[in-house]
């Protein structure tokens, strides 16, 4: 594992996404100042402005690096399933699209920082975060969508975007805080291992995307609903 006694092998370039990758996974973006980054990295601030524009620039470019080893797997993975002889299942989708997520988010410490700086960020800049995602994202999450829908011919594509819109969700609270369901299971339930949690998630979320259309639509027409909210369970 590379250390920071191993910077002056890379050049300056790769010496400020080292040191801004580690240091906004710690502090966050509005924690970490560009001065910060440069010191960390033993170079001169002005890089910073000449290599990436700014600060944002180079978050970017810290979130790009994570993002584009997923997608690319996620997309070999659903060409792979496609290029079997028969058009993809549900279940080969959500596979394609959820394993890679789990393998990034907990298979290495890599990783595992990602999904810290994915969080901080959520919560100091959601704006921010937005653009990253629409940028890093959209037009390879609009491929899924599409294969769903071509699976799912029961469901509208609105209900599609909800039901991925949920997907999104396990995974992100699945791959940030695996310990949860270690401590409420009273350790019957293990999620060290990204390969079996992949296989519960896909079970589970193929369920939700087979199940019938919300009727939402029809609803909304009659009087607002009158239940009470769920309490969840954190």
């Amino acid at each position: 594992m590379k250390t920071k006694a191993s910077l002056p092998d890379f050049t300056s370039r790769e010496k400020l996404i080292f040191s801004a990758e580690r240091l906004f996974a710690e502090r966050g973006f509005d924690g970490v100042s560009v001065r910060d980054i440069a010191n960390d990295a033993k170079v001169n601030s002005a890089l910073v402005g000449y290599y990436f524009q700014g600060k944002e620039g180079l978050l970017a470019e810290v979130y790009t690096r994570h993002c584009e080893p997923l997608k690319r797997e996620r997309t070999r993975l659903l060409m792979e399933f496609k290029q079997a002889g028969s058009p993809a299942t549900l279940e080969q989708i959500l596979e394609a699209f959820i394993r890679p997520s789990l393998q990034a988010g907990q298979g290495s410490d890599k990783g595992r920082k990602f999904s810290r700086l994915r969080a901080i960020l959520s919560a100091e800049n959601s704006s921010l975060l937005e653009q990253l995602v629409a940028e890093n994202f959209d037009d390879s999450s609009r491929s899924f969508i599409d294969a769903l829908c071509k699976v799912l011919p029961h469901l509208s594509r609105e209900d599609v975007y909800w039901r991925f819109h949920f997907l999104l969700g396990t995974i992100y609270y699945t791959a940030l805080g695996p310990h949860r369901i270690h401590t409420l299971s009273n350790g019957k339930c293990d999620p060290s291992n990204p390969e079996s949690t992949a296989d519960e998630l896909i079970l589970f979320v193929a369920a939700g995307f087979n199940a019938a259309p919300s009727g939402k639509r029809k609803r909304s027409k009659g009087k607002p609903s009158t239940a009470k909210p769920i309490q969840t369970v954190r």
